[in-house]
């Protein structure tokens, strides 16, 4: 998986051949952190304007690959403040992810 600093998406490749297997377009920002939500065996992605989503990523397998968002949460932010989610990590027992942010502060999604 790889995501865009330029806000053109988020992609999955195959590996070896190294073909693409899906492309999400349309964020608007640059994709910032990816990491695995284990319990629910979808990909996190966090992106430059405080948005965390995840992806369904067995749509992946077939003969029509897609990425499909099963949820996003844009984390609440002061009126005019900008919040980046620059890290996300799983929790010891996978069910909820720690979102890093730019101001220093870290957000606990369960």
């Amino acid at each position: 998986f790889t995501g865009s600093n330029d806000g053109q998406g988020l992609r999955a490749w195959a590996l070896p051949s190294g073909a693409c297997l899906a492309h999400v377009g349309g964020f608007g920002c640059a994709v910032s952190a990816m990491s695995w939500h284990i319990a629910s065996h979808c990909l996190a992605t966090g992106t430059e304007d405080g948005t965390v989503s995840l992806w369904d990523t067995a749509t992946l397998e077939g003969e029509a690959p897609e990425l499909r968002q099963v949820h996003s949460l844009p984390l609440d932010q002061p009126q005019g403040m900008h919040v980046e989610v620059v890290c996300l990590t799983p929790s010891a027992d996978g069910t909820a992810l720690f979102c890093g942010l730019d101001d220093g502060n870290i957000v606990l999604l369960s």
